[in-house]
């Protein structure tokens, strides 16, 4: 046998193997990386969306976001943005602002109500890729 053909071949089998990590690791990444700037927008959306309540009216109290929680089943992932005290009466601001937000973050595939918002991404020819229903708590 060779030695030349013998090192090509690891070498080509070794390129290989490195080609197949990085693949699978940056479809992983990617994943993560999406559900991180759909909750980084929520935040700001929300964060925004109180503090300008606030500066509106003097007379209200202050509202911190406390927590943005994530539960993934599948290609359905649920969003819900936990807050200080209730803002039962400032959730239809509040969701304008998050859809606001996820726009101006450079996600179209906006739907909302007064109470909730969806966010659909990657809709394309071989499916959509995640579905977020956003609510508050």
């Amino acid at each position: 046998m060779d030695q030349r053909g013998q090192i090509s071949i690891e070498y080509v089998l070794l390129v290989s193997i490195v080609l197949i990590v990085v693949v699978i690791f940056g479809l992983i990444i990617t994943d993560q990386s999406e559900q991180n700037n759909v909750a980084s927008a929520v935040q700001l959306g929300a964060s925004n969306a109180s503090a300008n309540l606030v500066f509106a009216n003097n007379s209200q109290s202050p509202v911190k976001v406390t927590n943005v929680a994530m539960t993934n089943t599948g290609q359905n992932i649920n969003v819900v943005v936990h807050f200080s005290r209730s803002v039962a009466d400032q959730q239809a601001t509040i969701i304008a602002s998050i859809v606001q937000s996820l726009k101006s973050s450079g996600y179209t595939n906006v739907s909302y109500t007064t109470s909730s918002a969806t966010l659909t991404t990657s809709t394309n020819a071989l499916g959509t890729r995640h579905i977020y229903n956003i609510t508050l708590s």
